[in-house]
C-alpha cells in the first residue's frame, strides 16, 4: 500500500521526489522519507506523520544529485517513527532502498544476520533487504539485488540506490505494482502512472519478476535470471489536471461532482445507437456457455459486485456468487474451468483480489477484469478486459470509481440480455441519459447538508434496502465509516427484526433507499418498524417511492428513472453525506486514519 517514487536525469532531484510523493500520499501517510546519492555520498531525510512532516524537514536543503528515491509508508511492521521510515539502509549507510510489501520471511533473514552481529535500528521487514544486500554485494547492483530478491518469500517493489554506483537505480517487483516512465533523458520509478503523469505519458508496466536498470536517460529490463528482455513502452492518457484537485478542498469532493463525466467516458463508444457494446470478447452466446460466474472483490468493489449479481443472474438465467477477494481462497470453492471469473478493481492491484484471480486461472477459468487503472496488475491478467476509464481517484474513499463499476456491470448485463434490455428495464436510451441524471442528483448536496447538521452528532447510523438497494446501503455504510469514524451498519431491511431493531431508539438516524419499484411496500413496512422505535428516517428514490416519501422524517428526491438506473443515482446522496459528516466533524477526508487507496498486501 506504501507509495515509491524514484528520479534519475538533469533536474533538481529533491524537488522531484516530494512532489512524485504529494501525488502518492493517498497509499500510505504514516510516515516519508527520501535518498539522493550526492557527491557519491547517500543524504536521507525520513520523517513520521505526514508527508508535510518531511517538507518541513527538508525546507532550505540544497543537497545536489540527479539519482534518488521516495516513499510514503502505510504501516505493517513497526509503529510509525522516524526510525521505521523509508528509505532503509544498511548498517555502514552504503546502501538505501524503498519497499512495498511484505517479506514474510523477514524474522529468518533478521536471525540470521544477528547473528552476523549486524545491528538494526527499525523494526521493519524491509531493513532486512537492506542489510543483506550489503552482506552480498558482488560489485554489481543489478546481479547483488536479484540475488537477494530471490531468497525473499512475499511481496516487493524494490528501489535500491548505492554509493558504490552513484549513477545506478535498480528496482524490481514482485506482486507489488511498479511503473517505469521515460522521458527526455530522465527516467522515473513510482508506484502508480499519477505520481509522474507531469513529466511523461510514456511508460513500462513492469510484470512479475522484472527487474530494471536505470542508469542516467536510458534504461535495460531483466528477469530474475538476469537475461535481458523487452516490455511495451505505453502512451497513458491521463492529463495532469485529472490528478490534481482542481480548486476544491478535497479530492473526494472533486471526485464526486466529477461522476457525470466520468460516466460519459465510460458509456463512450459502448452504446452504439440501440444497442450495447462493450466491445471487450464474451457475447450473449460465449457468457451462456459458462457453468457459474463468480465475482470476486474487496471493499467498494465488492458491493459493486453485490449489484451486478442481480443483473447477471437476470440477463443470463445461471447462477451468479460474490465473494469477498480475502475469504475466497480460504474455503475451497469448488469452481469449474467452464465458469467465469469477473475480477473488479479500481487500482487492479488489490493484493487479495489478485490472489483470487490466480486461484481462478489455475482451476482453468477464463478471467474478465472490471478495472480503472491501465495496464495494473489484474488488467495485465485477464483474459478480457473493460476499463473503467473515469480518470485517476486519488481520494481514498472511492467515488467515481464505485459508480464506474456499477454503469459498466450495466452495460455488461444488457449485453447479454436476451431481450435487449427489457429484462432489466434499461434502454440504451436509459444509459446514455445517465450522466445527465447524476447531474441532477448532485443538486441535491444543500438537502444532505443539513442532514449532515444532525446525523454528525450521532454515534450511530443504520442504512436499509431491500433487493439492489442493499448493496448501495452497504456502500452508503461504508462510505460514512471510512472518513467520519462514526459507526455505520448496513442491513437488508428485512433483517431489521431479526435483531438490529434492538439498537433502534428515539432520533437514531436510519437512511433507506427506495429504487426498487416492486420492493417499495415490503420497504414501507420495514421502516415503519423503525418509526414505532422513535427512529429519525432519511429516505431516498424518486416519484415511484411516494409512499416511502410519505413516511420519512426527511426524503432526498431523485429524478425520475428506471429502477435499475435509479439504484446508481443513490449512491450519490450517500456519497454527499459522508462527505459532509466527516467534514463537519474535521476529520481528514483524503486521507482516512488507518486505511490506503490501494490495498497491495493480504
Amino acid at each position: 500500500m506504501c507509495g515509491i517514487v524514484a528520479y534519475s536525469g538533469p533536474k533538481a532531484t529533491l524537488p522531484l521526489l516530494v512532489n512524485g510523493l504529494s501525488r502518492l500520499e493517498y497509499r500510505g501517510y504514516d510516515s516519508s522519507g527520501v535518498a539522493v546519492v550526492s557527491s557519491e555520498k547517500l543524504f536521507i531525510e525520513k520523517k513520521s506523520g505526514k508527508l508535510s512532516q518531511l517538507k518541513d524537514a527538508l525546507e532550505g536543503n540544497t543537497t545536489d544529485g540527479n539519482v534518488g528515491i521516495g516513499h510514503t509508508r502505510w504501516a505493517t511492521h513497526g509503529i510509525p517513527n522516524d526510525e521505521n521510515a523509508h528509505p532503509h539502509q544498511n548498517e555502514d549507510n552504503k546502501f538505501a532502498l524503498v519497499h512495498n510489501g511484505i517479506i514474510e520471511n523477514y524474522v529468518q533473514i533478521k536471525e540470521a544476520l544477528l547473528n552476523d552481529g549486524i545491528d538494526f535500528t527499525s523494526d521493519t521487514d524491509t531493513e532486512v533487504v537492506a542489510q543483506q544486500l550489503a552482506k552480498e554485494w558482488d560489485g554489481d547492483l543489478l546481479s547483488t539485488t536479484i540475488g537477494v530478491a530471490k531468497n525473499l518469500k512475499g511481496t516487493y517493489a524494490l528501489v535500491v540506490v548505492t554509493e558504490h554506483e552513484p549513477d545506478t537505480i535498480v528496482a524490481g517487483r514482485m506482486m507489488s505494482p511498479l511503473v517505469m516512465g521515460i522521458g527526455e533523458g530522465e527516467m522515473f520509478l513510482a508506484s502508480d502512472a499519477a505520481a509522474i503523469i507531469e513529466h511523461t505519458n510514456k511508460m513500462v508496466f513492469l510484470e512479475n519478476g522484472d527487474f530494471v536498470k536505470i542508469q542516467g536517460g536510458d534504461y535495460k529490463i531483466y528477469n530474475l535470471n538476469q537475461e535481458e528482455i523487452e516490455r511495451e513502452v505505453e502512451v497513458v492518457d491521463w492529463k495532469i489536471d485529472e490528478a490534481e484537485k482542481g480548486g476544491h478542498e478535497h479530492y473526494m469532493y472533486k471526485e464526486i461532482i466529477e461522476q457525470p463525466e466520468a460516466i460519459r467516458n465510460t458509456l463512450t463508444d459502448r452504446v452504439d445507437g440501440d444497442f450495447f457494446s462493450t466491445k471487450f470478447g464474451i457475447d450473449r452466446d460465449k457468457a451462456l456457455k459458462y457453468n457459474k460466474i463468480w465475482i470476486i472483490a474487496c471493499g467498494t468493489a465488492y458491493h459493486a459486485g453485490l449489484f451486478g449479481r442481480e443483473l447477471f443472474e437476470k440477463s443470463l438465467g445461471i447462477p451468479v456468487e460474490v465473494e469477498l477477494a480475502s475469504e475466497f481462497r480460504y474455503r475451497d470453492p469448488i469452481i469449474s474451468k467452464d465458469d467465469l471469473g469477473i475480477i473488479i478493481s479500481q487500482s487492479g492491484e488489490t493484493m487479495d483480489t489478485i490472489a483470487a484471480a490466480d486461484l481462478l486461472k489455475d482451476k482453468g477459468c477464463e478471467l474478465l477484469g472490471i478495472v480503472n487503472v491501465v495496464g495494473s496488475s489484474l488488467a495485465r491478467m485477464s483474459d478480457h478486459i473493460m476499463y473503467l476509464h473515469v480518470g485517476p481517484e486519488i481520494g481514498v474513499a472511492s467515488t467515481k470509481a464505485y459508480i464506474g463499476m456499477l454503469t459498466a456491470q450495466l452495460l455488461l448485463a444488457n449485453q447479454w440480455d436476451e431481450k435487449s434490455g427489457d429484462s432489466l428495464g434499461v434502454t440504451s436510451a436509459d444509459m446514455k441519459a445517465l450522466p445527465d441524471l447524476i447531474e441532477k442528483s448532485l443538486l441535491l448536496e444543500d438537502q444532505i447538508k443539513k442532514i449532515a447538521e444532525d446525523i454528525y452528532k450521532h454515534e450511530s447510523v443504520y442504512f436499509i434496502g431491500r433487493g439492489l438497494d442493499f448493496s448501495l446501503a452497504a456502500e452508503g455504510a461504508l462510505k460514512l465509516k471510512e472518513i467520519s469514524y462514526l459507526h455505520a451498519e448496513a442491513l437488508p431491511a428485512g433483517e431489521l427484526k431479526h435483531g438490529t431493531l434492538a439498537l433502534i431508539d428515539d432520533g437514531v438516524p436510519v437512511i433507506v433507499t427506495g429504487s426498487q419499484s416492486n420492493l417499495i411496500e415490503k420497504t414501507v413496512s420495514n421502516v415503519q418498524e423503525v418509526i414505532a422505535r422513535g427512529g429519525n428516517v432519511i429516505g431516498i428514490g424518486d416519484t415511484s417511492a411516494d409512499k416511502l416519501e410519505s413516511i420519512c422524517d426527511t426524503f432526498l428526491k431523485l429524478p425520475e428513472a428506471p429502477d435499475t438506473i435509479s439504484t446508481i443515482l443513490s449512491i450519490v446522496p450517500l456519497q454527499f453525506l459522508a462527505y459532509h459528516v466527516a467534514h463537519k466533524r474535521g476529520e481528514s477526508i483524503d486521507q482516512p486514519r488507518n486505511l490506503a487507496k490501494s490495498v497491495t498486501v493480504e
